[in-house]
């Protein structure tokens, strides 16, 4: 099931995607979806996982099996993410306001970071904190998540 060629040559998930970039650094590859480390780091270990097949705008355009592959692949990278950071929750945010492709926001919650107990997202995105690390602090987080993947 497809959701249209004009829209699949306009998204920038379909596109090829470069392994680093202004806004990720690629994890990992799962069996149908790619986890990237956010470049925002405000919330420690903060990834997206991006469904690779095809472009789909939901989880209601997945074929079953994709599905499936998909929510194994959320949960896997889920573990990996707290058995790295022990994080005091997790949120997981699948929206496509902004990016009409499936992916989900893996976002380790902490009891000292700066909404706790709120959504990490507000209505102006110019109003969300943004914490950006050096290349080193990067790779390490990376790696810390790699650890945890059975690649």
């Amino acid at each position: 099931m497809s959701d249209g060629l004009e829209t699949r040559q306009q998204c920038p998930l379909c596109q090829p995607r470069p392994d680093e970039s202004e806004h990720w650094i690629r994890i990992g590859t799962l069996s149908v979806a790619t986890l990237y480390l956010d470049r925002n780091q405000t919330y420690r270990g903060h990834c997206q996982l991006v469904f690779d097949p095809r472009h789909a705008e939901g989880l209601e355009r997945l074929m079953p099996d994709e599905y499936t592959r998909f929510m194994s692949d959320l949960a896997t990278a889920a573990r990996a993410i707290h058995a790295a950071f022990e994080p005091d929750l997790m949120n997981y945010a699948s929206l496509g306001n902004v990016v009409r492709h499936v992916h989900w926001h893996l976002v380790p919650r902490y009891r000292s970071d700066p909404r706790w107990g709120a959504p990490i997202y507000t209505s102006d995105m110019a109003d969300m904190k943004q914490t950006r690390l050096t290349e080193e602090e990067y790779l390490r987080i990376v790696a810390a998540i790699r650890g945890h993947l059975d690649l």
